[in-house]
């Protein structure tokens, strides 16, 4: 351990050996605040935070109205639970109903979560409890998509179409499969291979994986209308695209019809509450409340429909639902992606920027038009931190996913930090 970490220093975290975070890493880099849009470290440093925590600090550290409801909600019923038991504390009714009814038709059953992990396991769980309790048991193979991301967990990973976690984590699922392609007639082509009779589900994210892009609802729509001719759960995880990131609750609701399921996460609190939500389509409800055997949905933790998590999920929904509120994240979006361009236009590296509203990514580019490898993007992450910009990194692409509450002046500080980082990184390579 670095002479200049504790010697008592326990946790264990992130993805990397804790040696290279010893090695590299740096007590005066420990947050200790934020406010607004910003944090500060342990040496005094501020830093604009274009990642939000890891996308899902929606509003920023200072939110008041969550922050309140959450604070009242200590004094009213500081626990609960709607995992077992017959007194759902009254919060998770509430807010329940409330996220039900911003999701487009038939979506109107929510069961509660923590993570989006969690959830995207719950869904595909769900789907292949249906199919015994409706008298497809056969019916057990989920369909998903190589690189995309649907979490990590003893079924999540087995989702999640990254082959290094299957490797280091095997063994995975044996009833999950991948396209290649995320196209319609790639997963078609594989759903019809395995036998539509044996397939639950197919999952799929409106952006793929930890690649920033734009969202392709045609794709959506023609797949959730091949599938349901099919019988096929179509399972949308919106556990990044959701609650207000693009600009509008989900994606989802933009489809002429909806998917048998969707799953939402992170924004969902702001951030200041672990929480997540499978929302479920009437006909598989209707199907698992009466069923043949007397029998509920085996699935859920003890800390599902907390309290406090309930009343920071109200207060969000307040927020996001004001008059004005999402269509001002899609004009401060376009009105970032124009600053952008027009800032760094011909700066080496540089590609455009892709995606929308708070859902961002800055393509990089080598003049060979041969796209930054993730090392090469991680490294430019480190030399943005040290401008005071704090970013996240994939293949090609520098993501920026800032607050929804971003402000005009700081897409401007964004755009500078961002330039004087891209000038100072030429200089190190």
């Amino acid at each position: 351990m670095a002479s200049d970490f504790p010697a008592d220093y326990a946790v264990w975290h992130g993805l990397s050996p804790m040696t290279d975070f010893f090695r590299d890493g740096d007590p005066g880099l420990f947050l200790v605040s934020g406010s607004g849009n910003h944090v500060t470290d342990a040496a005094g440093r501020r830093y604009l935070d274009a990642r939000s925590s890891m996308w899902n600090l929606t509003l920023g550290h200072s939110c008041e109205p969550v922050k309140e409801a959450m604070r009242r909600q200590l004094d009213t019923l500081p626990s609960g639970t709607v995992m077992r038991y017959e007194h759902p504390p009254v919060v998770a009714v509430e807010y329940a109903a409330r996220l039900a009814a911003l999701m487009p038709a038939p979506l109107r059953h929510v069961r509660f979560g923590n993570t989006g992990s969690q959830m995207t396991e719950s869904a595909a769980m769900l789907s292949r409890f249906h199919r015994r309790m409706t008298g497809a048991p056969e019916r057990r193979y989920v369909v998903a998509v190589h690189n995309g991301y649907h979490g990590t967990g003893p079924l999540a990973t087995a989702l999640t179409g990254e082959p290094i976690l299957h490797e280091w984590s095997a063994p995975v699922d044996d009833y999950v499969r991948h396209v290649t392609a995320p196209t319609v007639p790639e997963i078609l082509a594989l759903v019809d291979g395995i036998g539509v009779d044996r397939v639950t589900a197919v999952m799929v994210e409106p952006v793929l994986g930890s690649a920033i892009g734009a969202v392709s609802l045609p794709f959506l729509e023609s797949l959730i209308a091949e599938c349901r001719a099919r019988d096929v759960h179509v399972i949308v995880d919106e556990v990044t695209t959701g609650a207000g990131r693009t600009g509008t609750m989900t994606v989802s609701e933009r489809l002429p019809e909806a998917p048998d399921m969707v799953v939402l996460g992170k924004g969902l609190s702001a951030g200041y509450f672990p929480l997540a939500a499978l929302v479920v389509a009437t006909p598989i409800f209707d199907a698992l409340a009466d069923p043949p055997l007397r029998l509920g949905f085996p699935n859920g933790s003890t800390t599902d429909g907390h309290p406090i998590g309930m009343a920071a999920g109200l207060a969000v929904l307040d927020v996001l639902t004001a008059d004005g509120f999402l269509a001002g994240v899609r004009r401060t979006g376009r009105h970032l992606v124009e600053l952008i361009t027009g800032s760094l236009a011909g700066e080496p590296g540089v590609g455009p920027v892709v995606g929308e509203g708070m859902m961002l990514g800055l393509e990089l580019v080598h003049d060979d038009g041969e796209p930054w490898s993730v090392a090469e993007v991680n490294r430019f992450r480190l030399t943005c931190r040290d401008h005071g910009l704090l970013t996240s990194y994939a293949p090609g692409f520098l993501p920026l996913m800032p607050p929804l509450t971003l402000s005009r002046a700081e897409c401007a500080e964004l755009v500078d930090r961002l330039r004087a980082a891209l000038r100072a990184h030429k200089v190190e390579r």
